[in-house]
């Protein structure tokens, strides 16, 4: 019974991830596509705006924590179904308390570093924003945003 709870919660799990992944891919394949527009008709290097690798980090390690707060709370609901199903027996019980406590802990770690790398992306997204589009350039080569 344990396996097959676990596996629901897996496959239900797996259909989340799914839907988050076809969002990224259709957003690969819009950038895939400005690149190849970039590259139509154009002589010369002008590609387009490249993208700046601190985004790229930072939007990976916010894949990677979607990912972990997923494992958390699925760990939450494993936790909870073996306490709910302990009839009484302490060990369980304690077992449970346990892995509900550490899950919570783990989910509540993933939503502070979820949130500190989501004020760092639209932090660096706006300087880089501002920095290509509404920047000045100087003598040294340097851009200053207004």
């Amino acid at each position: 019974m344990k396996k097959f709870v676990f596996t629901l919660i897996f496959i239900l799990g797996l259909a989340f991830v799914n839907v988050s992944l076809v969002s990224a891919q259709n957003t690969l394949q819009e950038s895939i596509d400005a690149q190849n527009q970039a590259f139509a008709g154009k002589s010369g290097a002008d590609i387009g705006t490249p993208k700046d690798i601190r985004i790229v980090v930072a939007e990976i390690i916010q894949v990677f924590l979607g990912f972990l707060g997923f494992l958390a709370t699925t760990y939450l609901v494993y936790g909870g179904y073996m306490y709910m199903t302990a009839a009484g027996n302490e060990q369980r019980t304690s077992n449970a308390g346990k892995i509900i406590l550490f899950s919570a802990l783990g989910i509540f770690i993933i939503l502070a570093s979820y949130s500190i790398t989501r004020f760092v992306y639209n932090t660096f997204q706006k300087g880089v924003n501002s920095t290509y589009t509404q920047g000045t350039a100087v003598p040294n080569g340097n851009f200053i945003p207004r």
